[in-house]
């Protein structure tokens, strides 16, 4: 029998829950995502593909091998770089650091950038390199352009820099950064050439100022400046500036940390503590020897004395007895002893008779007897000074009744810096200890100039290229005092340029934080973007006439020379001649000129004739400038002096740096019959001259007819000086004593100085926001650098 079975009942079921659903996704998406993490930790996403900067110059003169170093993070096929002066350089891939360089024939401001070639495509890079290139010394037929922004309508992208935003005009200053040192060549021509992206765009003759309206890109500017004299070949140099357009600009400088760089003009050249002189020379020194005596704003204290002698205590009459602090060191970590004093003072004195002039007669002429020049011997020095190891003392024995104001001031002078014996010995200075050995020594004609010098102070030196740079660190031996801190920053390096633009332009880039700079136009104009610190100094011009010029020795630095080699010795031409300085009375200077040239017995004194030629031939008097203060009103001087003597009287402006002036016009052998030097004006003269001899009791350096012996403005006519002469003389007559003997007899040698200071320049230090001076006081930030110097 055949029996089925029933299907089964069914009943409609109740919908099914999600929630199991998604849990059991998200258990899925979470095991995907830690499997996905894991393999991110395993294999970490590959970074996009970049090019750094390693290391890269900003400062370099014109000719030199640039080299920068490129960093790759992954392997190129091709990288290019751009060095901002319409060339390039392209490489092919071999390792991921890769250095690079190329020779900048024209000084300018130049912004290197780089492009590479990927696999996953072509990549330009943001990053700039500014690199400021100085022009070389050049021909004496040729000049020097020099391109500045000096605004602009939008900010630019990066302060201080040339990277600018879209849509931008900017306001260039053409102009010269040197002209021909040969005067009878001028320039004819500046043309501006601008490029973008590399090739020509435009063309500009221009004089003065140019608006530039930059857009997108990459901007060349190309300055040619032709020199030449009419007659034959003309010379053609250029100037560059790069101006990228990039909002996304970033920028590449190489600063170091805790350090400072100061740009200066003009290198030192003898770090001798008893033989330098210049200002370039003592401003290193200063900081890196200490005084027996310190000298601050508030007065004098003791620097490597333990304490400062008083009447009944170590002044005894004319005898100072010093005790030496045993807590200061040298940079070696060797004490400084009383020996070490006494050779320091010592070597002062028996340099005082070396040609270049050194500041040891300052000290010699209160130490020795009647004329210091004759009785600069053994047996007089012996016993000006003396020492004692045992009771670390060292006594002066000055041969007249002085003010202790007057000591303390005589022994923080230049030339009585404190070295070590050992030290000099080392450096040539070696004394024999007899009245042979020291005459021996006086007589010789050796100089023992120095490159460096041992330290006792703030700073030592720890590197140089003489001419280029010199780098100080703190000496970590120095003890410092409430008058002279330990220094808070690390590392000062002063970086000498040739140039003014060249200081400006550091300063712009941040590859020096300080420079001094003058404070009239056109550097003002350039300065717009740098901050000035509210510490200025003032630069008084002092006219030197040398009424016995040293023709031979001029001839070696200035061709084509003509004139009487006395002629400033006569009173009405050295008044003709401050009458012809702008501002002055040109009218009077053409009269007393007239008075002169039509004295027939002055013609004849001088050898001229009645229109005022010198061997048939016309005037050529050269004028000497310090590079820093020559500007345009030499140039109306010049003018002014041709247009008062005539027949084509020319007188060509000489720029030497301040050693060359200070050497030769201590030297005895002066060659300048006509130049400026600049002067603090800021400070008390008194303290200006304290190395020049002690102005109260009139007794002063006298080398090659002329003295350092400063009038009040009221005495600035020499026809008034005269007649203090003459008052003096009478009162010489009248009572014959010492005082009026030096007091006359300084009225007679100022007769050959002609001093005025009409015209003042200021002068301001310039910083940029690497430093930050705290409660407006550069001193609260222990820069002994700028503590113990006047710049």
């Amino acid at each position: 029998m055949n029996s089925s079975m029933p299907d089964p009942e069914t009943y409609p079921k109740k919908p099914r829950s999600t929630r199991k659903k998604w849990y059991a996704v998200i258990i899925v998406l979470i095991l995907l995502l830690s499997s996905l993490s894991l393999l991110s930790i395993l294999h970490p996403e590959k970074p996009a593909p970049d090019i750094s900067v390693n290391t890269a110059p900003n400062y370099l003169q014109a000719g030199s091998n640039y080299t920068i170093l490129l960093k790759a993070n992954e392997p190129y096929k091709t990288l290019t770089i751009f060095w901002g002066d319409n060339n390039k350089t392209t490489l092919n891939y071999t390792q991921d650091m890769v250095a690079i360089s190329h020779t900048y024939i024209s000084p300018g401001v130049y912004y290197i950038h780089y492009m590479a070639n990927f696999s996953s495509g072509t990549r330009q890079f943001n990053t700039y390199i500014p690199v400021y290139v100085e022009s070389s010394s050049a021909g004496n037929r040729t000049g020097n352009g020099m391109l500045t922004i000096l605004s602009t309508t939008k900010q630019p992208v990066i302060p201080n820099s040339n990277i600018l935003q879209g849509n931008t005009t900017a306001d260039i200053s053409i102009g010269k950064s040197s002209s021909p040192a040969n005067s009878t060549f001028r320039i004819l021509n500046q043309t501006l050439y601008i490029y973008k992206n590399g090739s020509l765009d435009s063309t500009y003759s221009s004089n003065n100022t140019d608006k530039l309206t930059v857009y997108g890109g990459y901007y060349t500017l190309k300055l040619s400046t032709i020199t030449g004299n009419g007659t034959g070949k003309n010379y053609t140099t250029y100037y560059y500036m790069d101006i990228p357009v990039n909002p996304s600009g970033k920028i590449y400088i190489n600063t170091i940390s805790d350090s400072i760089v100061l740009d200066s003009l003009t290198p030192y050249a003898n770090l001798n503590p008893q033989e330098a002189y210049t200002r370039s020379d003592l401003e290193i020194l200063y900081n890196i020897e200490q005084f027996l005596v310190g000298r601050s704003s508030s007065g004098y204290y003791p620097e490597i004395a333990s304490s400062l002698p008083s009447h009944g205590n170590g002044i005894n009459g004319n005898s100072y007895t010093f005790h030496i602090n045993n807590r200061i060191k040298f940079q070696n970590g060797n004490p400084v002893t009383a020996y070490d004093v006494y050779y320091s003072l010592v070597m002062d004195l028996m340099l005082e008779n070396k040609e270049p002039q050194t500041p040891g007669w300052v000290m010699a002429q209160y130490l020795l007897p009647g004329n210091y020049h004759d009785t600069n011997n053994y047996s007089n020095i012996m016993n000006a000074i003396t020492y004692n190891n045992t009771t670390q003392t060292v006594t002066l024995n000055f041969s007249q009744n002085l003010q202790p104001g007057t000591v303390f001031n005589i022994l923080s002078s230049p030339g009585a810096f404190i070295s070590s014996a050992s030290y000099l010995t080392l450096h040539g200075e070696n004394i024999t200890w007899s009245s042979s050995g020291f005459k021996y020594f006086e007589q010789s004609n050796n100089t023992y100039t120095m490159p460096t010098a041992i330290s006792n102070g703030p700073y030592e030196i720890a590197s140089y290229t003489p001419g280029r740079y010199i780098t100080l660190i703190r000496n970590p031996y120095f003890v410092g005092t409430a008058n002279n801190s330990v220094p808070t920053i690390n590392s000062v390096t002063i970086s000498y340029k040739g140039q003014i633009s060249s200081i400006y332009q550091d300063l712009r880039l941040n590859t020096s934080q300080l420079a001094v700079f003058p404070d009239t136009y056109p550097y003002t104009s350039y300065l717009k973007t740098v901050m000035p610190y509210n510490y200025s100094y003032n630069l008084s011009v002092i006219y030197n006439f040398n009424s016995n010029v040293n023709i031979t020795l001029l001839g070696k630095y200035v061709d084509n020379i003509n004139f009487p080699p006395d002629i400033f010795s006569n009173i009405t031409v050295r008044e003709a001649f401050w009458e012809a300085y702008p501002g002055h009375n040109m009218a009077l200077a053409k009269k007393l000129w007239d008075s002169f040239i039509n004295n027939s017995t002055d013609q004849k004194k001088f050898n001229l004739s009645s229109s005022a030629k010198y061997h048939s031939k016309s005037l050529v008097i050269p004028i000497f400038t310090e590079p820093l203060v020559g500007g345009s009103n030499l140039s109306i001087f010049d003018h002014n002096l041709a247009a008062m003597i005539g027949n084509s009287a020319s007188f060509p402006i000489v720029s030497e740096p301040m050693s060359f002036i200070n050497k030769y016009e201590n030297s005895g052998m002066n060659p300048m019959p006509l130049y400026e030097k600049p002067i603090l004006g800021s400070m008390n003269s008194s303290i200006y001259y304290n190395y020049l001899g002690n102005t109260m009791n009139y007794t002063h350096a006298y080398n090659n007819g002329f003295s350092y012996y400063q009038f009040n403005i009221s005495d600035k006519n020499q026809s008034i000086i005269m007649a203090h002469l003459n008052a003096n003389i009478s009162k010489l007559s009248m009572m014959y004593n010492k005082t009026n003997i030096l007091e006359t007899k300084s009225l007679l040698d100022s007769m050959y100085m002609y001093i005025n200071a009409p015209r003042t320049i200021g002068m301001k230090l310039y910083m940029q926001n690497y430093i930050t001076p705290d409660n407006n006081s550069i001193s609260s930030r222990g820069i002994i650098f700028f503590n113990r110097l006047s710049l």
